[in-house]
């Protein structure tokens, strides 16, 4: 039985219509800032829980239909080919830039729509301060972004319009260039081999004409990856010309310099020797003097040096690339450096930034050493590597710069790259000349995969192997070349009888960077 006289529990008071009021703002204030970012994250989102949920399904449509067509195309050709693709169509990317920033309106009018219709009535000040505040931010999150990528994307359609757009076939013979199959999943399987001419050119404010200092031929096995960079000696002499070459009408022996060697590169009425490196300077001057002597569209000078080195060499050259001194270093800056391993030079001494000989062989106007061993090298220092002979000579700077090309190969990183990318733009656009196709970039991608996988060998065309540039046998070196881009023989089968390894009182020690033989990088 119960105490009739006992304290009966209280009822939890009704709250007040003020403090219902209240709650009810608070729930609403919480509600519109969630939908408001939910709106955010996933475009109309949260418009759909208002009045206008409607046009809020509609743009959450078109946003998932959107990222299922995107994903379904990078999962079929993958990121890297799926976005070449798409840069290798300069009238789609413009499209592209279009459509982000219709995209970016209507989302930011979406979210700014979400705000305003799931706000509260008689919000509070603050409160209502509050939420425009996140609103504001969250609108400038998004306009920011996709403005940015619509900047991005008409960035790229105007470098690679620039870049890749200017290409003519003027200067090139017939059969060069490169096969790139459009079916199947390798795109190189119409072509076994790549022969890419580097040029890197002293262009410059203080400098007349261009002069190719740095001539490197890329010769690439497109299944294996397998590259040999070849060295062209930039003082070559009696470069052969090519067999349809404007020049032999000065120099009718074939050979720039013969028989008479009056080369551009010397004082007015001195004759002097006719260096591979000035050919450029003396196909442009040539083509001045004589209107019509070149395709129209063709720049002499790049033909020229693409003849002189398929004759050189006994290659095809399928693609050149041309940059500056100055683009060169920024290219590296954009990287973020490279790691080289910096070695003494032929002499034992320490290779100088910057310098040149005087006539009676005492070096003069050097800026500074370089200190051997492992280093990380900006764009200026990287830049130099590549340049110095003041310590040494040509020789050893061809391997040098072959150290340099190859770690730009084994560590260029794109992704690394992307936040510089408006700079590196200006600087494709301005420093660098290609004649690579913008439709062929996805295969060249992949090619680039396949080299840095693979090995890279360097051919040095020096006095070693019996080349003089004084007096250069072209036949060797065709033989030098060809031998070095031969594919390797298949390796000996292991002998079935086990072998006792002899033991060795000696431990092998690993050579340090200074005394690493200059063949190797």
């Amino acid at each position: 039985m119960t105490d009739a006289n006992a304290p009966r529990p209280r009822r939890a008071a009704a709250p007040s219509g003020r403090e219902a009021f209240r709650r009810q703002i608070k729930a609403g204030f919480r509600r519109s800032l969630g939908l408001t970012t939910l709106g955010t994250v996933i475009p109309g989102a949260g418009l759909t829980q208002t009045r206008s949920k409607r046009l809020g399904w509609a743009i959450l449509a078109l946003f998932l239909l959107t990222g299922v067509v995107v994903g379904y195309i990078v999962l079929r050709d993958g990121i890297t080919n799926a976005a070449l693709s798409l840069v290798a169509r300069p009238s789609l990317l413009q499209g592209v830039a279009v459509g982000f920033v219709v995209i970016g309106i209507l989302w930011c009018g979406s979210i700014i729509l979400t705000a305003i219709q799931t706000r509260p009535t008689r919000l509070d000040r603050t409160r209502t301060r509050t939420l425009a505040a996140l609103t504001t931010v969250l609108v400038f999150l998004v306009a920011g972004s996709t403005f940015k990528v619509a900047e991005y994307t008409l960035i790229t359609t105007d470098t690679v319009n620039q870049v890749f757009g200017t290409t003519t076939t003027a200067e090139k013979s017939p059969g060069q260039g490169v096969q790139v199959a459009t079916e199947g999943d390798d795109p190189w399987a119409n072509q076994a081999r790549v022969n890419i001419l580097l040029l890197g050119s002293d262009a410059g404010a203080d400098r007349t004409g261009i002069r190719t200092d740095s001539m490197i031929v890329a010769s690439i096995d497109t299944k294996s990856g397998r590259t040999a960079l070849i060295s062209m000696p930039r003082n070559l002499l009696y470069a052969p010309l090519a067999p349809d070459s404007p020049l032999r009408a000065r120099y009718p022996s074939g050979h720039f310099g013969q028989p008479e060697s009056t080369c551009s590169q010397n004082s007015p009425g001195v004759t002097g020797q006719c260096m591979l490196t000035n050919l450029y300077v003396e196909a442009e001057g040539f083509a001045k003097d004589h209107p019509g002597a070149y395709p129209a569209g063709a720049v002499a000078g790049r033909q020229e040096i693409r003849g002189a080195v398929q004759q050189i060499l006994g290659l095809q050259i399928n693609q050149m690339v041309i940059v500056d001194l100055y683009g060169f270093q920024q290219l590296i800056d954009a990287m973020g450096g490279l790691d080289i391993n910096v070695k003494l030079s032929s002499n034992g001494t320490k290779l100088t930034i910057g310098g040149q000989h005087d006539a009676s062989g005492r070096i003069f106007g050097v800026k500074g050493y370089f200190t051997p061993g492992e280093q990380h090298l900006d764009g200026y220092h990287a830049l130099w590597y590549a340049r110095t002979r003041a310590a040494d000579d040509d020789t050893h700077r061809q391997m040098r710069q072959r150290c340099v090309v190859q770690a730009i190969v084994q560590q260029v990183n794109p992704a690394s790259m992307v936040s510089r990318y408006p700079e590196i733009a200006k600087i494709l656009k301005q420093r660098i000349y290609t004649d690579i196709e913008a439709q062929d970039l996805p295969a060249f991608v992949e090619l680039v995969e396949r080299v840095q996988k693979s090995k890279i060998t360097s051919v040095a065309l020096t006095s070693t192997q019996g080349v003089y540039s004084g007096n250069p046998d072209y036949d060797l070196i065709r033989k030098l070349v060809k031998k070095a881009i031969a594919a390797p023989k298949p390796a000996a089968t292991p002998s079935t009888t086990p072998s006792t390894p002899k033991p060795s009182s000696t431990k092998t020690k690993t050579p340090t960077p200074t005394t690493t033989p200059y063949e190797q990088c």
